[in-house]
């Protein structure tokens, strides 16, 4: 059936919950997807301060008509205990970026930023095997990113952050599950991949996260902000040649293994390429 041009009594939901919202490409990215591929499916953004993420989770579990529920910024790693069941990576990671009705009144987590971003990078630049790499922010989407990354044989995974004792932390928790990591400053020199997953770069007066001094184009630099697209960190990577990818690759990647784990219905969720960076 085709998907109607705006919604009626048996419109399922999906929604994206987040602490600020505006900045969120998923409801344009779910709606164009659900349109091309006949689905009576929105998706809508949900402006959810943390103080009020466990009565909002709460109450949602009653929503009959809600496919499940993308998590950003702040609320991945809370919501991690907010959830009934999470996966393995989930766990690994100590965050959650979706979730969905368990059908019995709770809720089952997953942790797909990792995925998504490697799935990105390894179509669009280069295996990352046998890669150096730095990954700025150790938080859940930090995490993710640095584990997939290191499961997929990274030589090296090392995290940096403004809070010293969370890059240690995620450092241990790496090194844990085999993947060689230590904390260290945010610069470039002597890695192959760097990889900003902080929230540095949203703003236009936010500092590069990362030192690019002496960086050559052998280095791809990712970033995994996706508004704007083009971070003050990947021009200036740009304008040194290395390769880049964007917060709205990732996302785009990431997109079936979401509809996956929502247990969507078969169908063709790549973007046409005018949304591409």
């Amino acid at each position: 059936m085709a998907r109607n041009s705006f919604p009626t009594g048996n419109t399922r939901v999906l929604g994206i919950v987040g602490d600020p919202i505006e900045q969120v490409l998923a409801p344009t990215l779910w709606s164009e997807l659900c349109s091309k591929n006949g689905f009576d499916i929105v998706c809508i953004p949900m402006h959810v301060r943390p103080a009020d993420l466990k009565n909002f989770l709460d109450g949602a579990r009653g929503w009959k008509n809600l496919e499940g529920l993308i998590v950003t910024v702040p609320h991945k790693i809370e919501a991690l205990k907010l959830v009934t069941v999470a996966t393995a990576r989930a766990h690994a990671t100590g965050a959650v970026n979706s979730i969905r009705p368990d059908g019995q009144g709770g809720w089952i987590g997953d942790m797909l930023d990792g995925g998504g971003f490697l799935a990105a990078y390894e179509d669009r630049i280069r295996p990352v095997r046998g890669q150096r790499v730095l990954v700025v922010g150790s938080g859940g989407v930090g995490a993710a990113i640095a584990l997939a990354l290191g499961e997929a044989g990274a030589s090296e995974v090392d995290v940096s952050d403004v809070n010293a004792s969370r890059a240690h932390a995620l450092a241990a928790r790496l090194g844990a599950h085999g993947v060689a990591s230590k904390s260290v400053d945010p610069t470039a020199k002597g890695y192959d991949l760097v990889v900003n997953a902080s929230p540095a770069g949203m703003r236009p007066e936010d500092p590069l996260p990362i030192d690019l001094d002496g960086a050559t184009s052998d280095l791809a630099v990712a970033d995994v902000v996706t508004k704007p697209a083009d971070t003050r960190l990947l021009l200036a990577a740009t304008a040194l040649g290395c390769p880049v990818q964007g917060g709205l690759q990732m996302a785009e990647a990431q997109i079936p293994l979401q509809a996956e784990f929502f247990d969507l219905p078969p169908g063709d969720w790549r973007l046409s390429s005018s949304n591409s960076h």
